[in-house]
């Protein structure tokens, strides 16, 4: 656990004491709106709650984004001798109505994403059908 991630803890703990003593004294209030529950607060408690677990969602990717980069530059010993060259090849399909928005790093792969999205649009149009 690094500094970032235990400081996001503490936010995320400090939040909901503030939320909790605004709930107690009615600044802040619960609810659910149909099935999506809501937390909707005025004063202090609520205002701080609300600005500490969102410091600690921010701490937190912060946190992430830092390992992840530090696990890239730094790969352990074991690791270099046993990596190997090798490359990754990728593609999709984005239907943005009904235009087709192909690509891939490869021709082979973008060929696979037009098969695909012949197949996705004749799916799709057999399915709506009336």
């Amino acid at each position: 656990m690094n500094k970032f991630h235990f400081l996001s803890l503490v936010c995320l703990f400090l939040g909901i004491v503030f939320l909790f003593i605004g709930f107690i004294l009615g600044d802040v209030e619960a609810g659910i709106f149909f099935i999506i529950p809501y937390i909707s607060g005025s004063g202090l408690f609520g205002f701080f709650g609300f600005v500490f677990i969102i410091a600690s969602t921010f701490l937190f990717l912060f946190g992430l984004t830092n390992f992840i980069e530090n696990e890239i530059n730094e790969p352990a010993d074991s690791e270099l001798k046993s990596r190997k060259k090798t490359s990754i090849k990728g593609g999709g399909v984005i239907l943005f109505g009904p235009i087709p928005i192909i690509f891939g790093s490869s021709w082979k792969i973008a060929i696979i994403s037009i098969i695909l999205a012949i197949i996705l649009i004749i799916v799709s149009f057999f399915s709506f059908r009336n």
